[in-house]
């Protein structure tokens, strides 16, 4: 990818980064990350072709908290990720990659986009919005949005939406903005 170099490059320091988020939502158990944690979000930022900068977000990793993988605070404009040193490279990369999906869909998506995401995944009557009180967004929209999103800007074999199957192209779903040329333009 051409864009993984730049990432590596201009991101280490907003990976390396190991202070709370400061968002209400974050899981009060995240702790500071391990230097091989740092190293890990390091190589998977390299497998992603989007920084969280490009979306005007900043990146907080800490330590594993249980099944939370990785929340985005729009209010705080912070994507925060849960790793375990254990994790392979392409699956932490995949968890960036869906957190930025959510970061776009927070910035540039319009409820006719997400209706008419709804139709195209042929769920024209799923909510949008996680159900509250569950810890996955994966039957969502938003969910589903953020999947199609990392399947398009991470090296990863990874899909876990529950609303509809991996799509063929995942890029070529995304609205046009949403894809790595239009993004690396801004």
């Amino acid at each position: 990818m051409v864009v993984a170099a730049a990432a590596l490059a201009g991101a280490a320091a907003l990976a390396l980064t190991s202070g709370d988020s400061g968002g209400g939502d974050a899981p009060a158990d995240g702790r500071p990350p391990t230097a091989a944690e740092r190293a890990l979000v390091r190589r998977a930022q390299a497998l992603v072709d989007v920084r969280p900068e490009d979306l005007g977000y900043r990146l907080v990793v800490r330590g594993a908290a249980g099944e939370v993988r990785g929340q985005t605070d729009t209010q705080r404009r912070t994507i925060a990720l849960f790793v375990d040193a254990r994790d392979a490279p392409h699956r932490v990369a995949h968890d960036l990659a869906h957190e930025l999906g959510h970061a776009y869909d927070a910035s540039r998506m319009t409820p006719a986009r997400r209706r008419a995401w709804l139709r195209a995944r042929g769920a024209p009557d799923a909510p949008w919005s996680p159900v509250a009180g569950r810890a996955s967004d994966y039957e969502s929209g938003a969910g589903d949005f953020a999947e199609v999103f990392a399947r398009c800007h991470a090296a990863s074999p990874e899909f876990r939406s529950r609303l509809a199957p991996p799509p063929a192209d995942a890029c070529a779903l995304l609205p046009a903005g949403a894809r790595t040329d239009a993004l690396a333009s801004r």
